[in-house]
């Protein structure tokens, strides 16, 4: 008989996955919204994701993660896996294994067949109670917002209890940890350029801001200028920047869609995007991108994000080459490590439901980026 015992779920996971969503639609960034519950309160969370379930917008439902420990035998196992390959499993003995989905695998796979899928499918009203809510949900529209005056921010809103995985599932090899566990971040103020080479990342979730349904160019920090462009032609580039503006301008006022003004938009627009992804697929990336081969705008990101990561999961410091064997980048980490040591002694001091700001040393990055994490109590299952 197959049983299944829930031992983590990322904190906030439906809060994580609306604002997610309504990022997607809005001038706000994931992070304003997950923060203002005054502005996105629970009753529009709530409408967010029964609407994304109703559209077949299942994709947003895949920014956060639930693990068990499932008794079963390998033959239901693998009739699962057969049926739904989204599942990251490790084995804990004969026929006993840890299983980590997604909120949408638990969506995708109601009424199936499998036993293993059935049993975690039944844990579905406790993580989605929005499901079968029966209760009117009203629309909250936020005001639009100009620009991004405020530069790139990384913002860690979810992450994984590893600390309470570790607890609950035993000792772990790090290779295996680092499948069963995850974060999820909010990335604003940062070029489509930038986004172009983050989706490239495979094993992970994202909800961008969409330039068919918000309109961009408004204010005057909508686009990102690049530090190495030749002093001479800065100007001519600002100038650039203000004729494509003018230009997108008209054509939504004489009656463009969004859809089609977008087509003048250059790669330099800013933009916010919300990335989940397990720890090892972030190792992965940070392992490609902190590397000096790296462009310059998704090193410097990278940088806060495993700044961030380090205050949950110290061994993400671990790196894979190429980073991994480059002398910039180990001597890099030596002078970042101590700081974010103590860093992550005032994080885990921090009251739930607190924020953390992560200062970057000067002269490791290229622009300036500023580095949040939003502190959640210990999993409570």
């Amino acid at each position: 008989m197959v049983t299944a015992r829930l031992i983590q779920v990322s904190p906030e996971i439906s809060r994580t996955c609306a604002a997610a969503m309504r990022s997607c639609y809005s001038s706000w960034p994931a992070h304003a919204l997950f923060t203002d519950r005054s502005a996105f309160p629970d009753s529009e969370v709530h409408r967010m994701l029964r609407k994304a379930v109703e559209l077949g917008h299942m994709d947003v439902l895949e920014h956060g993660f639930a693990t068990w420990i499932v008794e079963a035998s390998p033959e239901e196992v693998l009739e699962a896996l057969l049926e739904h390959r989204f599942l990251n499993l490790t084995r804990l003995g004969a026929n006993s294994w840890l299983i980590t989905t997604t909120l949408r695998s638990l969506v995708d796979t109601r009424g199936s067949r499998s036993a293993v899928l059935s049993e975690l499918g039944r844990f579905l009203p406790k993580l989605a109670p929005w499901l079968s809510e029966q209760a009117p949900q009203s629309q909250v529209k936020q005001p639009p917002r100009e620009g991004y005056p405020e530069g790139a921010q990384v913002w860690m809103l979810s992450y994984t209890d590893f600390a309470g995985l570790r607890a609950a599932a035993g000792p772990l090899a790090i290779g295996d940890l680092l499948w069963h566990g995850g974060f999820t971040f909010s990335i604003s103020g940062v070029s489509r350029s930038f986004t172009h080479q983050l989706v490239r990342h495979r094993l992970a979730a994202f909800s961008q801001q969409s330039q068919r349904h918000v309109a961009v160019a408004r204010g005057g920090a909508w686009y990102g200028s690049p530090p190495g462009l030749p002093a001479g032609l800065t100007e001519e580039y600002a100038r650039f920047m203000d004729g494509v503006a003018s230009f997108y301008g008209r054509l939504l006022s004489g009656g463009a869609r969004k859809e089609d003004a977008r087509f003048v938009l250059p790669n330099a627009t800013l933009t916010h995007i919300t990335m989940s992804a397990t720890a090892w697929e972030f190792r992965r990336m940070l392992s490609q991108r902190l590397d000096t081969a790296a462009q310059w705008e998704i090193r410097d990101v990278s940088w806060a994000i495993l700044s961030l990561i380090y205050l949950v999961l110290p061994e993400i410091a671990g790196l894979e080459d190429p980073a991994g064997s480059s002398a910039w980048v180990r001597a890099s980490l030596d002078r970042l490590l101590p700081e974010l040591e103590a860093a992550r002694g005032e994080f885990q001091r921090l009251p739930p439901g607190s924020w953390m700001e992560v200062r970057l040393p000067k002269g490791l990055l290229e622009h300036p980026v500023r580095a949040y994490a939003v502190r959640h109590a210990p999993a409570q299952i």
